[in-house]
């Protein structure tokens, strides 16, 4: 739906005027590499309970389940500074930790790691579930949604500690993400995985497109979301910093 340039320009300052009033001292950050481990460790604390990694994983003992999730995360956060030190954000000493991106294969978790090192932590049983069944569930929905928008950013993981939670972190990371992209006037796309996430996302103009259930499990929904810019007009360069040098071969 086309709207006028005043209610766009006066919905824009009417965010951010609420992003000021509610969340002035939380100060949204890139991830440093000193901080790569805290911060794979808060998205480890925030997915330990994740349905969709759950039965991927099922039958791990807890020790190696959270082995696995703390490695993922690690590299994810990794590959995402590398593209740019913009793709892994963090408020408050790592108590939330986002990743994002413009690059349109999105942020599945399957492709922070190689499916050996994903079979020397889980098994080859659940990385092959993971590689094969995950990640494609989404993809081709994906491409579909997404067809009519030739440059846009997807959010891949949104993560606050559990005893960090209701003090407007997560809301100051997605809004920084969602400044970035109005003012490149791009759409922004997130696959929500539980009603909690789906209802969350909506609160910041997030709709659902399509529903997929990962290999036909009808208890392991994914929401495919997208929110369009609050500014109309062509697509811009979206303003980010380049990656960071990866001068100790990474991790």
């Amino acid at each position: 739906m086309s709207l006028t340039a005043p209610t766009f320009d006066n919905h824009r300052i009417s965010r951010k005027i609420t992003i000021n009033i509610n969340q002035h001292s939380i100060n949204v950050r890139p991830v440093i590499k000193g901080a790569f481990k805290e911060a794979a460790n808060t998205l480890t604390e925030a997915y330990s309970a994740d349905t969709i990694m759950g039965w991927c994983i099922r039958g791990l003992e807890r020790k190696k389940h959270e082995e696995f999730l703390y490695t993922l995360f690690k590299n994810m956060i990794n590959a995402s500074s590398l593209q740019s030190r913009d793709f892994a954000l963090q408020v408050e000493g790592c108590k939330g930790v986002l990743t994002w991106t413009n690059n349109h294969n999105g942020s599945s978790w399957p492709r922070a790691l190689s499916t050996a090192k994903l079979a020397r932590l889980i098994g080859w049983t659940s990385a092959l579930r993971a590689i094969i069944k995950v990640g494609p569930s989404c993809d081709k929905m994906r491409r579909k949604v997404m067809t009519d928008h030739p440059q846009f950013i997807t959010i891949g993981y949104v993560g606050i500690l559990p005893h960090e939670r209701h003090k407007g972190y997560g809301s100051a990371l997605v809004n920084h993400v969602l400044n970035k992209a109005d003012e490149a006037k791009h759409p922004v796309y997130v696959e929500a995985a539980d009603p909690n996430s789906v209802k969350f996302f909506e609160h910041f103009g997030f709709k659902v497109q399509a529903t997929v259930f990962i290999a036909n499990h009808n208890e392991l929904p994914v929401a495919l979301m997208v929110r369009l810019p609050t500014v109309s007009g062509s697509p811009e360069r979206l303003r980010i910093r380049p990656g960071r040098r990866d001068s100790d071969n990474s991790l």
